[in-house]
């Protein structure tokens, strides 16, 4: 198999660069390890990952996961072409499955410094077809200073920095959440779903036999910046798409050419690890690569506009 690089360019005089900043990498989901063939699949969404049993994630790419036509029924992306799905929640027969509930989660591109006040917001949707049944309030986003899986899944204690306290009802528009905090630790994490048992959380049967709740998330937001909170789309900003990059797949070198001046490309393998950096301080240029394993996911220089691209490596 070929493996994947990444690489990230970095931009300065671009206006508001230090404001504009989304701490949640692949925040549209739109980026992928691979296409998605079933449920339970959240490893094939770059950076992302379950934080709690088995969450899934839909492209158009998929044939089983499509989107727009999903196993759940129809629902267009609220931007781009990609989304993840997560259970708020379900009926069963005892405490344990009338608590059972899905998570998604992603590392972010820099820890939440405590005083520091966030801005945070996501678009959700509800699934309705007749395998689901229910419709719930209480979806919500909640900061962790660590990670969770599918077999240790994320606290269900009642608390979220922001829910949704109504019924989630609408299966065609999608609906921003928001709200803000000042940070009262170093939160590495960003997860969402519903952290709410089921004695605290309220349903809407719709069909004569319901099973669970299901709800569709998208453009995911955490920056200090209150005014790009609620004006960022998840769609690319296209001042910032300036940069060519050729060829594709990469044998021995890239060129890239910009309209603005590039700062910095960095380069980092498949497990995060620093790779090689070069200070380019020119708007075109050539780099020479050796060979490199795939990548995973890459942190953002804060306070700096960005860029990254990925490429296949021959």
């Amino acid at each position: 198999m070929r493996p994947f690089i990444t690489f990230l360019l970095v931009f300065f005089n671009l206006p508001l660069a230090e404001a504009q900043i989304n701490l949640v990498p692949n925040p549209s989901f739109e980026d992928t390890v691979s296409c998605p063939i079933g449920l339970d699949n959240m490893q094939e969404v770059l950076g992302w990952t379950s934080f709690g049993n088995s969450a899934d994630y839909f492209n158009g790419c998929s044939i089983s996961m499509n989107v727009p036509n999903t196993p759940f029924g129809f629902q267009s992306s609220h931007s781009g072409n990609a989304y993840c799905g997560v259970i708020n929640y379900w009926k069963g027969n005892s405490v344990l499955t009338n608590n059972y509930r899905e998570f998604i989660g992603v590392q972010l591109v820099n820890s939440l410094q405590v005083g520091t006040k966030y801005y945070f917001s996501f678009y959700v949707v509800s699934a309705q077809n007749n395998s689901i049944g229910y419709f719930s309030n209480n979806i919500g986003l909640r900061f962790f200073t660590n990670s969770y899986s599918k077999t240790n899944p994320a606290p269900l204690d009642n608390f979220a920095h922001i829910k949704l306290d109504t019924l989630l009802t609408d299966t065609v528009n999608w609906l921003k959440i928001r709200g803000s905090f000042i940070a009262d630790s170093n939160y590495q994490y960003v997860s969402i779903g519903n952290f709410f048992d089921y004695l605290n959380t309220d349903t809407l049967v719709y069909t004569t036999f319901p099973q669970c709740a299901y709800s569709y998330i998208d453009d995911v937001c955490v920056t200090t910046d209150s005014i790009y909170n609620e004006t960022w789309t998840g769609l690319h900003d296209d001042e910032l798409n300036v940069v060519k990059i050729w060829p594709n797949p990469v044998l021995d070198y890239f060129q890239y050419e910009s309209k603005q001046k590039i700062d910095e490309i960095i380069i980092y393998d498949s497990r995060g690890k620093f790779i090689i950096s070069e200070q380019v301080n020119s708007r075109g240029g050539k780099l020479i690569l050796e060979l490199f394993p795939r990548v995973f996911i890459l942190p953002c220089l804060e306070k700096k506009a960005i860029s990254v691209y990925k490429f296949l490596k021959f």
